[in-house]
């Protein structure tokens, strides 16, 4: 086993501290392009052979069919604008057109934007945008050789440590970066990613006093970021949300700060160790503020609830001023709110009525109206609008007429029967006369209307001769009662 004296441990801690360091500073670029992958796709399937392919007019970004040696489609709709990469001796063909291809459709729109922190891994959730995305003292790490990468570089000039492959150990040389801008793989433009003028450990070594993460800290690079995250900024979901130096949206987490004087190792050493049991629940990020101060940012893995954040806080102030380390301040983002801006939108839609009801009751009750006559009032007006909305409904109805066996149904005009005669006789049986004949009305059907057994009057008749046949009917019906 080996032992060091005093001086060569402080060599070693110091070196394990910037190695640690380092390793935080590497951003690995996140979008995923190829053809084959399933979730590129509107319905997670890769296009079959034959299948028609659509892709949305507003791509704008190249997509790689680099293991599709032969590809073979029935159709494909391209968009106004983007690339389709295709593998050294690769081919597209183009079959003829089906009517039962199946369609897949591109799933994804729109450029991808170097300063859109949402494309790079390899920091935490809780440090701001402009530290999410590369700075000049970061190492770039693209997709490897066999990938497709497609990137809308900055407006304005960056700096970056190194860019290296994924497939890659080691970084492109500065003479070799450069190179790329003269190679027909770029388009034509701003070469604006360049390296650093500045080592990256000597940066870490000389522990970055007043350490930006580009040239200064308010630039139009900030701009630029916030441009992209503060459509997404969405409901702030606590009380009181911090200002965050580079951060585009308000921050509901935590922030513990300190003096000037102290180291960025040291702090951030302290806060891992204080923060060790909440890794489930939290991500912090140390940083150097634009004074030169120190703080630590914590942020909770999904909803803000508040409580563990005050906790998380309170460890790291006991263990930094354990250690000696003096803290500036403490504070946290407050209570967690809910989201209620629908409960506002809608509030005075259904609020409103019911205001004016209750001022209507209050008057009614103040020019001597009884409850009972204000409801007995309501009442009326409710039965009246349904009444009506009934009678709107019966307005239009309909008498339905069957062509039945039995039915006085004549096509033809009946001899000495014209279609303008209608006798009282029909009116009563429900008969009506129209041109070509007559036709019964079977909603009116009773035995006593059957023409067998009743007797025709002959006209023209006298009064007196009318009365006396009624009179015979008459003693005719009392003689069958009285048997």
């Amino acid at each position: 086993m080996l032992e060091f004296s005093a001086p060569y441990r402080k060599i070693v801690l110091c070196i394990i501290l910037i190695s640690k360091y380092s390793a935080a500073f590497e951003k690995h670029w996140l979008p995923d392009l190829e053809w084959q992958t399933a979730n590129n796709w509107v319905d997670g399937r890769i296009p079959e052979i034959d299948s028609r392919v659509i892709f949305p007019q507003q791509t704008r970004h190249a997509v790689g069919i680099a293991s599709a040696n032969n590809l073979r489609l029935s159709g494909i709709d391209l968009p106004s604008q983007g690339f389709l990469v295709l593998p050294r001796n690769g081919k597209l063909q183009l079959s003829n057109s089906r009517t039962d291809a199946k369609v897949s459709k591109w799933s994804k729109e729109g450029n991808f934007f170097w300063a859109d922190p949402v494309n790079w891994n390899g920091s935490s959730i809780a440090a701001p945008d402009l530290e999410r995305v590369p700075c000049r003292q970061d190492n770039v790490v693209l997709p490897s050789v066999n990938r497709t990468l497609s990137i809308l570089l900055p407006v304005r000039e960056v700096q970056v440590s190194s860019i290296r492959l994924s497939n890659e150990k080691q970084p492109f040389l500065e003479e070799e970066w450069i190179d790329f801008q003269d190679r027909r793989e770029f388009s034509t433009g701003r070469f604006t990613v360049k390296y650093t003028e500045l080592n990256l450990l000597y940066l870490a070594m000389r522990d970055c006093p007043r350490c930006f993460c580009q040239e200064n800290s308010l630039n139009d690079y900030l701009e630029e970021i916030c441009a992209i995250q503060r459509p997404r900024c969405g409901f702030t979901d606590c009380e009181y949300p911090l200002t965050v130096e580079g951060h585009c949206c308000p921050y509901c987490g935590g922030r513990v700060s300190t003096s000037e004087q102290i180291s960025l190792v040291m702090v951030q050493t302290a806060a891992d160790e204080a923060l060790e049991g909440y890794t489930e629940k939290i991500a912090w990020h140390t940083r150097r503020s634009w004074n030169g101060g120190v703080e630590v940012l914590i942020k909770e893995k999904g909803d803000y609830s508040g409580i563990v954040i005050q906790e998380a806080v309170e460890n790291l102030r006991e263990m930094l001023q354990t250690t000696g380390i003096h803290v500036t301040n403490a504070e946290t983002a407050g209570a967690a709110m809910k989201d209620s801006r629908l409960a506002v939108t809608l509030g005075p839609l259904l609020g409103t009525p019911l205001v004016l009801i209750v001022l209507l009751l209050l008057a009614f009750l103040y020019f001597g109206y009884s409850l009972e006559h204000i409801l007995s009032g309501c009442m009326e007006a409710v039965s009246s609008v349904r009444d009506g909305i009934r009678a709107d409904k019966q307005k239009h109805g309909f008498a339905r007429f069957e062509n039945i066996p039995e039915g006085n149904v004549r096509i033809a005009d009946l001899s000495g029967t014209s279609g303008g005669e209608v006798d009282d006789d029909d009116v009563v049986k429900g008969i009506t006369q129209v041109a070509g004949g007559r036709f019964e009305n079977p909603l009116y059907r009773s035995k006593r209307d059957k023409t067998e057994g009743r007797k025709i009057l002959d006209a023209p008749l006298t009064l007196a001769t009318l009365k006396s046949q009624i009179d015979d009917q008459l003693e005719n019906k009392e003689m069958d009662t009285e048997e």
